[in-house]
């Protein structure tokens, strides 16, 4: 087996929100961050033989790259990474160890939802690290659905707003920038008052993000 380019640039992103990743028998993977407050599930192109836990997926990264174009042997305990008579032998890591989703999410019916554009997300994460703002929120004032980049708990701190469209609802719902670590593209956003949000993407990649306890409804 090999990995596809979108495969691993998911296995990249998925390092960025926890470094335990447990392969299932099949095409879906998820993971979920150490904190319980981020959640992300997707498929890939290949078909998994079996389970197989990851410790360090970083580290899995890298003994990849020590390779231009390797071929994957999954057994039982090990992953044989080999391309033209050079292989690592990468051990599993057992699934009581790993902290990985237990369950599907049943996702409640939003009151709020809107299109993120890629362009918009990818200024959002950018203004965010130039600005080193830690807090994004979704405000609507029953007129404006907008966005706002900056620290809420410090009024006179840097900001970046950009408008999303219209909406007859009042709210501020809050995020932690460190929180949005979606994959580039355009994203539905859904969000619930039972302070969750859910971001879908192409196909069935989606991410669950918990709303801060701050944020309000008045609806």
């Amino acid at each position: 087996m090999k990995l596809s380019k979108e495969t691993l640039n998911l296995f990249k992103n998925f390092a960025g929100i926890n470094s335990n990743l447990l392969l299932k028998s099949g095409s879906k993977i998820g993971t979920i961050s150490a904190q319980k407050n981020v959640m992300a599930s997707g498929s890939i192109t290949e078909t998994i033989p079996s389970e197989f836990g990851i410790y360090d997926l970083n580290e899995f990264l890298g003994a990849l790259s020590l390779f231009e174009d390797p071929e994957l042997d999954f057994s039982e305990k090990f992953v044989t990474i080999k391309e033209a008579g050079n292989s690592i032998k990468y051990f599993a890591a057992d699934a009581s160890v790993l902290t990985v989703p237990q369950k599907e999410i049943t996702f409640p019916e939003p009151e709020i939802a809107f299109v993120l554009t890629a362009s918009t997300l990818a200024l959002i994460q950018k203004t965010a690290s130039v600005l080193r703002a830690p807090d994004l929120s979704i405000v609507g004032n029953g007129d404006k659905l907008h966005v706002i980049v900056g620290d809420k708990k410090n009024a006179t701190a840097n900001s970046y707003e950009v408008d999303l469209g219209s909406t007859d609802k009042n709210f501020r719902v809050n995020l932690k920038v460190e929180n949005l670590k979606m994959l580039p593209g355009e994203y539905n956003v859904a969000i619930s008052s039972k302070r969750i949000s859910r971001f879908q993407g192409t196909g069935d990649l989606v991410y669950y993000v918990a709303v801060e306890a701050d944020s309000t409804f008045s609806f």
